[in-house]
């Protein structure tokens, strides 16, 4: 299965999540990838089962659910592995190529949906990344556009196996307000497919699946942002522990429920 991807403009409730969302997502199924134009992230059906509290041990297997994935299948990719291939880029050019792939999740305020402290830039405009990601959106490499908050640039990520970046800077248009920047991502496209069907054997989970309510696109690590129940650490750990770094966990509550 392919994962396609969407960036979305900022509201008050998701903002950070729907500014670092990939493109072309197509309408998400229950728990998918749901950060496209105008849509909110899906949550799992309603569940009777009761949430599990901090304290409760790691859930327990039903017989239906399919094997865990191991985590290191979600290492991220190294820049030694990026290196190895030959890569088209224009020297000297205004918009920059990093080759060290991108993977810099960003952190939640403690009890808020937004990023905390330096990661907050309110001089940020929709103009700075809607038209980039508008003009690269079909390009079957890209992955999302992700404004860079601490370093005030924007980043634009596409697949880890990518290498003809000079095709992507001659597109871009050099006079800009904000820097744009150019950089692999650190998950590939299998390890998104296969951390999908792992956020789907947890939802299947009976202590697990009424705190894990959704979960959406997050090109800041291409791989997702996951979404649990304020206060209930042990389903984030047991999220962090089964997807390592392709995971990036916030609490909220449900979208539509705030």
């Amino acid at each position: 299965m392919r994962i396609d991807w969407s960036l979305a403009a900022a509201r008050p409730l998701a903002a950070s999540l729907l500014l670092v969302a990939g493109c072309n997502a197509r309408t998400p199924g229950i728990g998918g990838d749901a950060a496209t134009t105008g849509s909110k992230p899906q949550g799992a059906p309603p569940s009777t089962s009761s949430a599990r509290p901090e304290t409760a041990p790691a859930a327990s297997r039903s017989s239906d659910v399919p094997p865990v994935a191991d985590r290191a299948a979600f290492r991220p990719v190294t820049l030694e592995t990026i290196q190895r291939a030959q890569h088209k880029i224009t020297e000297g050019h205004a918009v920059g190529v990093n080759l060290q792939p991108y993977c810099e999740p960003e952190v939640q305020a403690p009890g808020g949906t937004s990023p905390v402290g330096e990661m907050a830039w309110p001089e940020l405009r929709v103009t700075d990344y809607q038209p980039l990601h508008d003009l690269l959106s079909k390009h079957p490499s890209f992955i999302g556009v992700v404004p860079e908050r601490k370093r005030r640039s924007i980043v634009i990520v596409f697949e880890p196996d990518f290498q003809d970046w000079a095709s992507i800077q001659a597109q871009i248009p050099v006079s800009r307000r904000v820097p744009v920047e150019l950089r692999p991502g650190c998950h590939t496209r299998k390890q998104r497919e296969l951390a999908q069907k792992a956020l789907d054997a947890l939802r299947k989970e009976p202590a697990v699946a009424s705190a894990l309510h959704a979960w959406a696109p997050d090109a800041s690590i291409a791989g997702f942002r996951v979404f649990v129940l304020p206060g209930d650490t042990a389903t984030a750990a047991l999220v962090a522990e089964r997807l390592g770094s392709i995971a990036n966990v916030w609490f909220s509550r449900p979208f539509g429920n705030h």
